[in-house]
């Protein structure tokens, strides 16, 4: 048929499309050469998934022009093969992961007030806040007369609470305290005058009842290859959940993303985080673990994730030896070797 090789493209270019869903979101912000990471399956031909340097001389034109559909496929197979040397569990860390440092940034909100470039910028503390901690708002620009903070239900319009900003010797800040059985559709709004204008600021926010408190953990033990860490929890109410923590070395840099998932009833539970070898060789205690993250994992589609919280801000891990866990490299699952060859397969119009 005429439309045979047109179909066949437009099937490489949705496996492609698929792939990339399915993988790109776990996948690190890190260099790689690929093929140090190339994870060999038995009985099949493994692609060369080096990367080609390409001319600096070469017009943008026609750098676009070589992005292809199986070009697309043999970078999704060169990052996931790189991902498949460490664990999903231990990821390594860098400065650069800022979403994984910073999860619960806010990113700051600006509107211009005149034609000269002059601005009104508004943060707040957090995008995700606990019961009862207060919201902390901060507002910066000049020629600012008045300011006030409100948080308004969404969903009916209703004004539920308000506070005024107070100048301060940079900024002007204000907060919102003595929070109560709040609707889960919250927004945050700023009324400010600047330079004779009324100037409004809608600030998006989460604000959560906790499902779980993280309490603290047991010492570091060594488990053949990895480091691991019991995480003692309480929890309100029973499911799947997931803890995030990041691990820092002696001198507060980041090693490596942890991460663990298991079913866990209500009341007194705990669950395992561990540091694989590979992202611990050449580190000396004391290791720090913070950054916690708590999620109960939604059971069924349009039923939202529920957050935790931690009681502990930072966990030092104190004399542990690096030198007593077992050197075997990570050996990846015979389930993320089937999706390296589904991806390779792909390159290769299979």
């Amino acid at each position: 048929m005429k439309n045979t090789p047109v179909l066949k493209r437009m099937l490489m270019i949705s496996l492609v499309a698929v792939a990339v869903w399915c993988y790109w979101s776990s996948i690190p912000p890190q260099q790689i050469t690929a093929n140090q990471y190339l994870i060999k399956v038995p009985k099949k031909k493994i692609i060369n998934l080096s990367y080609k340097k390409i001319n600096p001389s070469i017009s943008p034109a026609v750098k676009t022009k070589i992005i292809t559909s199986n070009g697309s496929a043999i970078f999704v197979a060169q990052a996931y093969a790189a991902e498949l040397s460490f664990p999903s569990y231990s990821q390594p860390l860098t400065n650069k992961d800022f979403d994984r440092l910073q999860p619960n940034y806010f990113n700051p909100q600006s509107i211009p007030v005149d034609d000269e470039g002059n601005q009104v910028t508004a943060v707040l503390s957090k995008y995700r806040y606990t019961y009862p901690e207060p919201i902390l708002a901060t507002l910066i620009g000049e020629n600012i007369a008045y300011a006030e903070l409100q948080l308004v239900d969404t969903s009916t319009g209703e004004l539920l609470l308000t506070s005024k900003f107070e100048q301060g010797e940079d900024n002007w800040h204000a907060q919102l305290e003595e929070i109560r059985e709040l609707p889960e559709q919250l927004q945050v709004s700023i009324k400010t005058h600047v330079k004779g204008k009324n100037i409004n600021i809608t600030l998006a926010l989460k604000y959560i009842d906790s499902v779980a408190t993280l309490e603290s953990f047991d010492s570091a033990f060594n488990q053949d290859a990895d480091m691991v860490l019991q995480a003692n929890l309480t929890t309100r109410e029973q499911g799947v959940y997931r803890i995030r923590a990041n691990l820092f070395d002696a001198n507060r840099q980041p090693i490596a993303h942890l991460v663990s998932k298991e079913k866990l009833n209500k009341g007194s539970s705990s669950l395992n985080l561990k540091a694989h070898q590979s992202v611990l060789q050449g580190r000396e205690a004391p290791f720090y673990l913070s950054t916690f993250s708590i999620e109960l994992m939604s059971p069924a589609p349009g039923t939202p994730t529920k957050y935790g919280d931690s009681a502990i801000k930072e966990y030092e891990i104190k004399n542990f030896a690096v030198s007593g866990l077992s050197n075997i490299p990570y050996q990846p699952s015979k389930q993320e070797q089937q999706r390296l060859l589904l991806l390779q397969n792909m390159i290769e119009g299979k």
